[in-house]
């Protein structure tokens, strides 16, 4: 299936002379070192005044694509046009003088320093020797009124949401003047109601003149807020056209080069079992004394998926952690099976049968300097046949290592390469492959499709069903209602570190859970225990009362 930009994107009239783009890229290829071909002849072209949508399957060249126009990375072949003028950007810096700003998936900000201070470093105003820092705020205040885009300017970027850290990053970007905004996965660690408040501030940036080419996999984002998308497949462009005349089975064909079937999962109705997963009053308090996590009380059953539905940094973090290990608890009981849950002590838990999924791959996923065998085998390399005698047995992990790329799809030069070099939906996938074939008890899954093209999210989501349907508990936490509703058989609602709703997810609409995740709904708190009644006077698929 193809669509062609010259039907789709054709002049209004015959005798309209085409607009010159802002961004004119033309057979753009680029081959790393380590053999993969990134990019293959992918031209494109971005409009003045335009979003354009960047799609397609993890390891498709997308990043890779950002990077070359950014001067992260040089082409070996191929031409760039930024305003008319040839380009041959040797750096981000170049880039960057010339007008083109990138705001990568990952936030390149320093959590320790406030937004205004993030937003001038490396342009710092200075007062005499010394760092002018109510000129940095007056910066700051001034850009932000500028491009409504609303963020303290006082705070520390560590204390914001993920929302508010994806403005002080576009926010920093359009305070070097940037005309054009490269976006890596922009929603990736937003919630809905984030996301939303993101592109309207973006749609009023457009509007003044500003041209976004934005990177996402999530079809209706593509759909709803862009004006024209380019599919890549295998470093190819392998379509592009008018986003809104196109359906969301019509664009992931694009992506997969084939249809994709829509997944049906049957719900799992678990309340007559036992409890595999118990928590009972788990309490949390944060350094300032206030609680993160408020006498939260839940069951979880094998055999099935449990939600957590939430806006970041709501509880949900410190939950995933304290079952991880991670954390102690301020207060209350963790069981599994019955048994005590070794709290603060990761490995015992590990081997009490829990295994986790954490929400930052990069950070707590992976080990970015080692192999993807190795990393594969973190959990067992201790034991047969990952290592024999005491030594690792190099050729068993690299074998496992193969049929574990080829079994999840994954994009990779060889089991042997660096995992860091993997886009990240290739990286998530070898997490979850890892969890999966330490056949956990109960599995504790925080954003595992999180940055995931379509099809590879699909087979994510049918590997925690079979791991459910194996008998497992799954406790999921998602910012993706669609992901939350999809998978789970019952819901539960995190606000300001209480569960104030509890639902059976195929009875809840995808408003009311947000009305709930926003205080607007719900009381609190709920318990969430397999015999608890489910939260009434909420009606599921109209306005609530």
């Amino acid at each position: 299936m193809s669509v062609s930009l010259s039907d789709a994107a054709a002049p209004a009239s015959p005798d309209a002379a085409p607009l010159r783009p802002l961004l004119d890229a033309r057979g753009l290829s680029k081959r790393y070192p380590n053999g993969v071909l990134a990019c293959d002849d992918v031209s494109i072209s971005v409009q003045r005044g335009e979003i354009h949508a960047v799609l397609g399957e993890n390891g498709a060249g997308k990043t890779s694509l950002l990077k070359l126009l950014y001067g992260l990375e040089r082409p070996d072949s191929g031409s760039l046009l930024f305003e008319g003028r040839p380009r041959d950007f040797r750096s981000p810096a170049e880039a960057l003088a010339a007008g083109i700003g990138l705001v990568p998936q990952h936030l390149q900000l320093v959590p320790s320093l406030t937004v205004a201070e993030n937003l001038v470093l490396g342009a710092e105003p200075q007062r005499g020797p010394l760092f002018d820092r109510a000129a940095a705020i007056q910066v700051a205040e001034h850009a932000m009124q500028r491009h409504a885009l609303g963020v303290p300017v006082r705070s520390r970027v560590g204390e914001l949401s993920a929302g508010e850290q994806q403005r002080v990053a576009i926010l920093k970007a359009l305070h070097r003047r940037a005309r054009l905004l490269l976006l890596d996965e922009p929603t990736a660690l937003l919630t809905p109601v984030e996301a939303e408040a993101l592109f309207n501030s973006l749609r009023s940036l457009v509007r003044e003149g500003l041209s976004i080419l934005m990177i996402s996999h999530k079809m209706a984002e593509v759909r709803d807020v862009s004006d024209r998308f380019t599919v890549l497949r295998a470093g190819r462009v392998a379509g592009q056209g008018v986003s809104r005349g196109m359906s969301a089975p019509a664009l992931a064909a694009l992506m997969m080069g084939r249809e994709i079937e829509p997944l049906q999962a049957p719900r799992v109705d678990a309340r007559g079992r036992p409890a595999r997963l118990a928590l009972r009053e788990l309490t949390v308090l944060r350094a300032s004394g206030r609680p993160a996590l408020d006498r939260v009380t839940l069951d979880i059953a094998g055999g099935e998926i449990l939600g957590i539905a939430g806006i970041e940094g709501n509880g949900q973090a410190e939950l995933a952690d304290v079952l991880g290990g991670l954390r102690r608890p301020s207060h209350g009981a963790l069981m599994l099976d019955g048994a005590p849950l070794a709290a603060g002590n990761p490995r015992a838990v590990r081997r009490q049968g829990l295994g986790r999924i954490g929400e930052d791959r990069l950070h707590d996923g992976v080990a970015p300097g080692l192999s993807i065998a190795d990393n594969l085998a973190a959990l067992d390399y201790r034991a047969p046949p990952m290592s024999r005698r005491g030594l690792l047995d190099r050729p068993a992990l690299l074998q496992r290592a193969r049929e574990t790329l080829q079994d999840f799809g994954v994009v990779a030069p060889g089991a042997a390469s660096p995992i860091d070099g993997l886009s990240g939906g290739n990286m998530q996938k070898l997490v979850l492959a890892r969890e999966l074939a330490a056949q956990p008890r109960c599995l504790v899954a925080n954003q595992p499709t999180r940055g995931v093209d379509v099809g590879a999210a699909q087979r994510l989501h049918r590997a925690l069903l079979a791991l459910r349907d194996a008998g497992a508990a799954v406790l999921l936490l998602s910012a993706d209602l669609d992901e939350l509703l999809a998978l789970s058989d019952r819901l539960v609602v995190l606000f300001e570190g209480r569960l104030v709703a509890h639902f059976a997810a195929d009875a809840v609409s995808p408003r009311t859970l947000g009305l709930c995740m926003t205080g607007a709904l719900g009381r609190g708190p709920v318990n969430a225990r397999l015999g608890a009644p489910f939260t009434p006077g909420l009606p599921p698929h109209g306005n609530p009362a």
